[in-house]
């Protein structure tokens, strides 16, 4: 009988907890706001410009997304909010609570994270990596024994590291911090060694002032893989087949490639071939 009574309350918490989820398309419809949280140091994939707007990668896939979801409710305009979240603990429980419609940051995909939240199509491929200052450069895994090195704490990046020293037996001190701008206020202070984040971000911080290209080296091989995808409230069906729908179309056309382009190539980042292969596996047809 108890057997019988805790299944009958998992049924109907997961029931609840999907009926509180099943109705974003039913409250932009009726509020005309397409509510979008992100990163506001994470560039480029997402990050505030010198006026304070939110920008990137990931925003601009987020307007897609919000400008096709306009279209098929049809709604004559479609207001966007912003709200930032730095941590990865913070993204997640805004999704996760129905603060934010979706996520559109640098996350990675993760069986854990699929356990609070789901997924869009896959929109960045990328891995882990270490920045240094050329002055003392760590070129490879083997030169980070004995360093100082500040990791994001609860990213997937603090994970590689840790297997990483575990690995090879490396005597490493891991520098626990919350933000990307405090990761590389700590590298240029000299109070670490390196910065381990994944590799298109720490591109983007690299770039955000002028000949810091000069100053700084990375890792020549990345040390993970890092599917990145959006993050959007769990059980959701109806509203994660809309954002799929968004993102499918714009694979399927050429202005995926000059998003790329505006985001990444002008920071030294060409289009490699598994992003594309990623964009061509993924248009997928009505």
């Amino acid at each position: 009988m108890r057997v019988l009574i805790a299944t009958a309350l998992l049924l109907a918490f997961a029931a609840a907890n999907a009926d509180n989820h099943a109705d974003t398309l039913k409250r932009i419809a009726e509020t005309g706001e397409f509510r979008i949280g992100y990163v506001p140091d994470a560039p480029p994939l997402s990050f505030n410009d010198r006026n304070g707007n939110a920008v990137g990668y990931s925003i601009d896939l987020c307007r897609h997304i919000a400008s096709t979801i306009r279209d098929d409710l049809g709604l004559e305009k479609i207001d966007i909010t912003f709200t930032p979240l730095v941590t990865i603990e913070d993204r997640l429980s805004a999704v996760q609570n129905g603060d934010v419609d979706i996520e559109c940051g640098a996350t990675t995909v993760t069986l854990s994270r699929r356990d609070r939240v789901d997924f869009t199509l896959m929109t960045f491929i990328t891995g882990s990596a270490v920045l240094s200052r050329k002055a003392n450069p760590i070129n490879t895994v083997d030169d980070i024994a004995g360093a100082k090195i500040a990791v994001l704490s609860g990213t997937t990046t603090e994970d590689v590291m840790r297997r990483v020293v575990e690995v090879n037996g490396f005597n490493v001190d891991l520098v626990m911090i919350d933000s990307h701008d405090e990761g590389m206020q700590l590298l240029n202070d000299r109070k670490v060694i390196g910065y381990a984040s994944d590799r298109a971000m720490l591109i983007g911080q690299v770039f955000r002032n002028d000949n810091a290209a000069n100053q700084y080296a990375l890792t020549r091989s990345a040390l993970s893989f890092e599917p990145y995808a959006l993050m959007i409230p769990r059980g959701d069906t109806n509203f994660r087949l809309a954002a799929d729908r968004a993102l499918a179309s714009l694979y399927r056309t050429a202005r995926i490639r000059r998003l790329y382009q505006n985001w990444f190539g002008r920071y030294g980042e060409p289009l490699s071939p598994i992003v594309e292969a990623m964009y061509q596996f993924q248009a997928v047809g009505e």
